[in-house]
């Protein structure tokens, strides 16, 4: 289905992906449908090659693996995705020709075709194994891209202003502390200076900007002003 052939390219285009081959495509080629479904990935589609068998189609690559469902049929090699695709990235690293093999949506590959790959990839599923094809080129092109990225597992969002400087950040200090000494918050008075001290760190850490800064004690002054409204 064209469909399926366009949501592939644009799984392509996602992670990093750019070459695609055709084997033997049941569909008119151009495609509309595979246009509409790539979404920004028309070049690919353009670029797209066309062969008649799946051995001409490889035979340009040095290392091939090929997805399946039926790993336990294969007397090869069962790659997870995460493993494939470091495979083809050391590979790919050290000039050589890779690629992946992916059957049809009704049928997958043939026994043939399997041949014709050094090793099979096996996404791990739930009890439903059969996966759309832009499915499975998007968990594996996903697996490809992962495999060279230097992106933090954990990063904190930047924060859009100027860091408050620190004559701003001292009005805020003063400003909070004066309205917590009028509410008795600081109690006992022995423990004044301490529990100020930590008032102030968690301020520091918090990394306020300057419109931040304003807008506390915009706040403190808010909430001042409606506990005393009304009284004398």
């Amino acid at each position: 289905m064209g469909e399926n052939v366009g949501a592939a390219a644009r799984a392509m285009k996602n992670f990093g992906l750019s070459e695609l081959h055709l084997i033997a495509p049941r569909m008119e080629w151009p495609n509309d449908r595979a246009q509409m479904l790539a979404s920004g990935a028309g070049d690919i589609l353009a670029a797209a090659k066309i062969h008649p068998t799946a051995a001409e189609a490889l035979a340009g690559f040095n290392l091939v693996l090929a997805t399946t469902a039926r790993g336990r049929d294969v007397l090869k090699e069962i790659h997870t995705p995460e493993a494939a695709a470091r495979r083809l990235r050391a590979a790919a690293s050290d000039g050589i020709r890779t690629a992946l093999l992916f059957g049809g949506e009704r049928a997958g590959l043939d026994n043939d075709e399997l041949s014709l790959c050094d090793a099979v990839i096996t996404i791990p599923t739930a009890e439903f194994s059969s996966l759309n094809l832009g499915q499975a080129v998007l968990l594996l092109g996903y697996e490809w891209l992962k495999s060279a990225d230097t992106t933090p597992p954990v990063r904190t969002r930047p924060t859009i202003g100027v860091p408050a400087g620190r004559g701003e950040l001292i009005g805020l200090f003063e400003h909070l502390e004066q309205e917590l000494d009028a509410a008795q918050f600081f109690f006992p008075p022995a423990k004044r200076e301490a529990m100020v001290r930590n008032v102030r760190a968690m301020i520091l850490a918090s990394r306020l900007t300057d419109q931040q800064a304003r807008t506390i004690r915009g706040m403190i002054v808010a909430l001042v002003r409606n506990k005393y409204r009304g009284k004398v």
